[in-house]
């Protein structure tokens, strides 16, 4: 799917549920942030810092600058804010690239890990009924790679689901 499909199908979602969508009242349990960089790159951009400072003070100034850049290039890199990934809430998941979906319109998850040149983790959330969004496939796929605390993921989800399952079910009882 592209971005163009993801805008497609959140109007298609949120045309179609039942209950307004109202996820300013949700009280979200669990947040997964994408971390932040390492450590090491603050490290490597600050000692390339005061490299290009000796050269600019003792050496050739030009030198300087050419180091300075990617020193500040990687110091900037290092002090990013984490960003907001996932959040799990007791009646669905939001996603920063998805939005909310409540959890009785998933039927399962599924997590792949592609491991060569250019490894990731994935996460493809399988809707009920796909066909009344416009999907070509029946999951939604969402890029985990750097998520904080990825292990601790799967159970989460699989615990909200089975527990979102279940108070549904009861609610037909009565």
């Amino acid at each position: 799917m592209k971005p163009k499909k993801y805008i497609v199908f959140r109007r298609a979602y949120e045309g179609r549920i039942s209950k307004k969508l109202e996820i300013g009242r949700e009280e979200f349990y669990h947040d997964f942030y994408i971390g932040k960089p390492p450590f090491g790159l603050a490290v490597f951009g600050s000692l390339l810092f005061m490299l290009a400072l000796y050269f600019i003070l003792n050496a050739h100034p030009l030198y300087g600058i050419l180091i300075m850049i990617p020193g500040l290039f990687f110091l900037h890199a290092s002090f990013k804010k984490k960003e907001l990934a996932l959040r799990v809430s007791k009646n669905g998941l939001w996603t920063a690239e998805f939005g909310f979906i409540y959890f009785r319109h998933i039927d399962h998850f599924e997590f792949y890990r592609h491991i060569g040149k250019y490894s990731s983790e994935r996460m493809k959330i399988y809707m009920k009924d796909y066909k009344m969004y416009p999907m070509e496939m029946p999951f939604l796929e969402q890029h985990i790679s750097h998520i904080d605390r990825y292990g601790d993921l799967k159970n989460i989800l699989d615990s909200a689901l089975i527990a979102a399952r279940k108070r549904n079910a009861n609610k037909k009882h009565f």
